[in-house]
């Protein structure tokens, strides 16, 4: 398996976590029930960074 599997699992991994808790980072805390679109604007972000993972191997 190679490290960038592995970072992009970890990193699926994490955003599943935030989905689920509410609160993303980026530079800062982002709370999806205060700052909705910033919460899932920074959440996309995060998901396509752990999803481009994959695709260094190809």
């Amino acid at each position: 398996m190679l490290i960038t599997t592995t970072i992009g699992v970890l990193l699926l991994l994490w955003v599943i976590w935030d989905l689920f808790s509410g609160n993303v980072w980026l530079h800062r805390e982002f709370r999806r029930a205060e700052e909705p679109f910033a919460y899932w604007a920074t959440l996309l972000l995060w998901l396509a960074v752990a999803v481009s993972c994959f695709f260094w191997e190809l």
